[in-house]
């Protein structure tokens, strides 16, 4: 196709909306990435409207780590936009080959960034993923694709409340839900996309959208391997489910990989060895959870963990895991249902087979009792504690008082099923 003002030189991608080809644009005689919207999408309106919105979009937003747009017109009934090419290659590809931790921060340095700057202009992106990510010659890594970005505050609605748009193994549980969503959506992608540079895989997969979407809503976030343990508490925080928990922009996300990177370097010169997951200021601590009850007893916080050893039959025995805790409100919980993950999943890890019951007592006021339990819930169904499934968990809990509030039993798997 010829486009007035640009020679065509050769296609560098294609999607299912638009083919994008590298051209020169002749007035500056300049290399640019033109992007065609598809034929058979030309009859319907919509498509159009949308496409000159990212045009648009991206018109308004001016920032270093942002493609930038040059011209968008329409020629011979065919809507295109000129941007930036840039010549660095693409995220996706550079994972497949593996990257270093420290170019996994770079990327996510510049990607929040560029939302931060999105964010204060009140856009959000909604389709952060590393095919969206480009890299220019300097190593600098931009963001591209605004073609579903919307304003937070617009009287044109492109997209109806209930609709699930963007990609999802990237996606946020709010928008995984259909809710409305705002800047935060995209701290928790750039969470998702964090994860699975540092690691090799996302956090969460399934073989289906649908039950993908039901991890991101109910699966506690995974632990990242023992070399990787410094990023676990800004991981945590990019992907809290609640977005009132989440990093709430990016400079925050910036501020604690610069406090991680400081606790590296005073430990190096201290000749201590960092303490896995600490973050000077704890900047990456979740945010204060109100929920309007109150108690007149204040408890103390305590967590003890243990392993009890047990006969399990004449001439053999099992191991017990036995958690005691208390907890004056439920984001003292959280903090201490952190620490009970990792050390279950060390457990399991150690003990395999031998893993006989876990047993939790619970010391808590009763209105987060319930919260407690879906907790300890969430957590069996995890990828990484796949083997508490096979044993039982028994959770007593007791108001601040001594009261009981709850006592029961999560049966085994196979004995659920059994008795179904």
């Amino acid at each position: 196709m010829d486009i007035p003002g640009y020679k065509i030189q050769s296609e560098l991608g294609k999607g299912g909306m638009a083919t994008v080809y590298m051209a020169i644009q002749e007035s500056f005689d300049r290399p640019v990435a033109i992007k065609i919207m598809a034929p058979a999408l030309m009859a319907d309106e919509s498509f159009g409207k949308r496409f000159i919105r990212e045009a648009k979009i991206c018109a308004q937003l001016t920032h270093p780590h942002i493609v930038p747009v040059y011209d968008v017109g329409i020629h011979e009934g065919a809507h295109y936009l000129a941007m930036e090419y840039v010549s660095g290659g693409c995220l996706k590809d550079r994972m497949r080959e593996g990257l270093k931790p420290s170019d996994a921060e770079n990327v996510v340095r510049h990607i929040a960034m560029a939302l931060d700057y999105a964010g204060e202009q009140e856009f959000v992106h909604r389709d952060v993923k590393p095919d969206n990510i480009l890299f220019r010659q300097d190593g600098s890594a931009v963001l591209m694709d605004f073609g579903i970005a919307r304003p937070t505050h617009t009287e044109e609605q492109m997209t109806m409340m209930g609709t699930i748009v963007g990609t999802p193994k990237y996606m946020s549980p709010e928008q995984h839900r259909g809710k409305e969503i705002d800047p935060r959506a995209d701290i928790y992608s750039l969470g998702v996309m964090f994860f699975e540079m540092l690691t090799g895989k996302p956090p969460y997969q399934a073989d289906d959208p649908m039950s993908l979407g039901i991890k991101h809503i109910t699966e506690p976030v995974p632990l990242m391997p023992g070399t990787l343990k410094r990023y676990q508490p800004i991981i945590r925080k990019m992907l809290a489910k609640d977005p009132e928990q989440r990093f709430q922009r990016g400079k925050e996300v910036i501020a604690a990989l610069d406090a991680l990177a400081q606790q590296a370097q005073v430990a190096t010169t201290s000749n201590d060895a960092p303490v896995a997951g600490a973050v000077q200021g704890n900047p990456t601590g979740p945010v204060k959870f109100t929920d309007g009850n109150e108690s007149k007893i204040v408890l103390e916080p305590r967590l003890r963990c243990k392993e009890l050893k047990e006969k399990a039959g004449l001439l053999s025995s099992h191991y017990v895991f036995d958690i005691y805790l208390v907890a004056d409100d439920f984001n003292q919980f959280q903090k201490q249902f952190e620490k009970i993950t990792e050390q279950l999943h060390q457990w399991g890890e150690q003990r395999g087979r031998k893993c006989g019951r876990v047993q939790i007592k619970a010391t808590i006021h009763p209105w987060i009792a319930g919260r407690v339990k879906e907790y300890v819930k969430r957590l069996r169904k995890a990828d990484t504690h796949t083997f508490l499934q096979g044993i039982p968990i028994r959770i007593n809990m007791l108001a601040a008082d001594g009261q009981p509030i709850e006592r029961s039993e999560l049966a085994p798997v196979s004995d659920q099923a059994e008795q179904a």
